[in-house]
């Protein structure tokens, strides 16, 4: 309980300025804690959130898969609905399989998610220009264990809204499957996620805060993509501790 009493104060003293567009990456990490080969992909993907950059804003989420929960180690931060995106993004991609560790950058180019150059190659074609689509945050509160947000946008084109919760500083002691014995760390991994269809007018998302959430780790992470394509088009992130 004491953590949505804390997480409601901060809430109050809440305000946002919204910041002028400029070009943005999302990453989208698919991994796994059952996954031998995922750790080097969840430390670029730490990596590439830490730094700064001066003319692009850089967004990670990483996104847990339940599909090598069958190996002996069942991933925490794993859900179902993850490796579902995955399997949609992979009919976007005209493949019949998903893998990890998997990198989409802007809902548009895929690569093994641990290939650094892949990585730096993909970091230079997705940084284009302005955003194509604006995101505006009006509202953020707590109402029964659920962040409630409402967006807003200047366009009244249909795309897919997504909002997620996500959480840096993580680590887990691993102690069954092919990670046995290993303590992993991980950035920036998604605890709460939701998708829906969106024509631009002032709409509500609620998300459940898990009970275990590091408000000071935390931010909400809001981005559009084309309805066919998948490809993003705005994005916005939001430290959750104003």
């Amino acid at each position: 309980m004491q953590i949505f009493i804390s997480f409601l104060l901060l809430l109050n003293s809440w305000s946002y300025t919204e910041p002028t567009p400029k070009p943005f990456v999302l990453v989208e990490l698919f991994t796994s804690e059952g996954c031998s080969s995922c750790p080097p992909a969840d430390v670029l993907l730490s990596s590439i959130v830490d730094e700064n950059f001066e003319d692009v804003e850089v967004i990670g989420m990483s996104f847990h898969v339940d599909y090598w929960d069958y190996i002996g180690w069942k991933d925490p931060y794993a859900d179902q609905k993850y490796t579902q995106r995955q399997r949609t993004y992979a009919r976007k991609f005209h493949s019949n399989q998903v893998y990890t560790p998997q990198m989409i950058v802007n809902g548009k180019y895929e690569f093994v998610g641990s290939d650094r150059s892949k990585w730096n190659s993909v970091f230079s074609k997705a940084n284009v220009g302005e955003p194509a689509y604006s995101i505006r945050l009006e509202k953020m509160e707590v109402d029964n264990h659920e962040l409630v947000i409402k967006v807003s946008s200047g366009s009244n084109s249909r795309v897919v809204l997504n909002a997620a919760i996500v959480e840096r500083g993580l680590s887990q002691k691993v102690t069954r499957g092919e990670n046995n014995g290993r303590k992993l760390s991980h950035d920036n991994v998604v605890r709460s996620f939701k998708g829906r269809q969106f024509d631009g007018q002032e709409n509500e998302i609620r998300l459940t805060v898990p009970g275990d959430l590091t408000i000071s780790n935390a931010s909400l992470i809001l981005y559009v993509q084309d309805e066919k394509s998948w490809e993003v088009i705005g994005a916005l992130k939001v430290p959750l501790e104003p």
